[in-house]
């Protein structure tokens, strides 16, 4: 089994790279190639390393809660039966990649650099040739124009994703990291994503505390800042910094949510059923809220949150700096979008929680 896990990782790689390209339709239901891999992965993994790790047992009470939410509700949405599990299956294996973390070889770290490297010139590829992605609007995708998207279709999460690699990078100890850090953060930046950037921010703050130097924040900050001076201003909303049209759309999104939630606050509405609870169920947005938090709240209710809560403060005081510094700004990008479980996030903070200390 262990050999197994070992050789799944190299397809799981590879569908992470392919992103939103590697997708399979189902009848109706579209979903990325990723996931299977994920479950195969999270199972495998899970049967080789659940008697070496000492689990998270608020985090597995979660997901204990978030079955038990999906079993009440189930009769009441007549999913096919692939359905009425699929979203469900996903959370339980990411978080069990949480629980029970892989722990990659040199070579297969390397091979990640590579995926997550390849993923950045894949976006500077698509910036330069294709950059007006308006005609996806027809496949219920969002019509970015003039920002990164890379193969995961959303500049949010790209931004996220290519900070997540940013930090691995500055926690790494390759020659040529400041190189790799630049080009890095220049995708990130065309990403146009105010919420990566205030991240970015977030990120290198908390480690200048902790490390108890002001040089890294003063570097940030004029970065950020130097940032919003020369990033050039496309056609387009999407490449105004100064946006206000996303923050009031937040802000009606949040307020869909709150009033989903008072529909069933104890026992949530089920993690599966959110999609069909929503005006468009065919849309990709439409399996969370732009809170991941909220999401959680609304799906598996109030002691579903508290229980994630208390298992995240859990994984944060026995982390290593890098693994702490990545759950800090995920826990803060996923309070703007819904990226706490978001595959490739998620994932990727699972991969990274063993890696060794700076």
């Amino acid at each position: 089994m262990a050999t197994l896990s070992r050789l799944l990782i190299y397809p799981l790689l590879f569908f992470f790279f392919l992103g939103q390209l590697g997708r399979l339709n189902w009848g109706s239901f579209s979903f990325p190639i990723l996931d299977i891999c994920i479950v195969a992965f999270s199972l495998t993994n899970f049967l080789t390393r659940r008697q070496t790790i000492k689990p998270n047992k608020f985090l597995l009470i979660f997901l204990l809660i978030a079955v038990i939410s999906n079993l009440i509700h189930l009769p009441g949405y007549h999913l096919p039966p692939f359905q009425s599990w699929f979203y469900l299956l996903r959370l339980l294996s990411l978080t069990l990649l949480i629980i029970y973390p892989p722990k990659l070889t040199s070579t297969q770290n390397r091979f990640l650099e590579i995926v997550l490297f390849s993923s950045l010139l894949f976006g500077f590829i698509q910036y330069t040739l294709w950059p007006d992605f308006t005609a996806f609007l027809a496949f219920n995708w969002d019509p970015h124009l003039y920002r990164l998207v890379g193969t995961f279709f959303d500049p949010t999460f790209t931004g996220l994703i290519f900070l997540f690699f940013l930090i691995r990078l500055y926690f790494s100890t390759y020659h040529s990291r400041l190189l790799f850090i630049a080009l890095t953060y220049i995708g990130l930046a065309l990403t146009y994503s105010r919420t990566s950037l205030l991240c970015f921010l977030a990120a290198f703050t908390f480690i200048a505390v902790r490390k108890k130097t002001k040089k890294i924040f003063v570097i940030a900050l004029s970065c950020v800042l130097l940032t919003i001076i020369i990033l050039p201003r496309a056609p387009g909303e999407g490449t105004k910094l100064e946006r206000t049209s996303s923050i009031f759309a937040k802000i009606k999104n949040y307020q869909e949510g709150i009033s989903l939630f008072t529909i069933s606050p104890i026992t949530g509405v089920g993690y599966n059923n959110l999609p069909y609870l929503r005006p468009n169920p065919t849309s990709h947005a439409n399996s969370g809220f732009d809170g991941s938090l909220l999401t959680i709240a609304i799906t598996t209710g109030i002691f579903g949150l508290i229980f994630l809560c208390l298992g995240l403060r859990f994984e944060f005081i026995h982390g290593s700096l890098l693994y702490q510094t990545l759950l800090l700004i995920l826990l803060l990008h996923s309070l703007f979008s819904n990226s706490l479980f978001y595959p490739w996030i998620t994932l990727l903070l699972a991969l990274t929680k063993l890696k060794s200390r700076k």
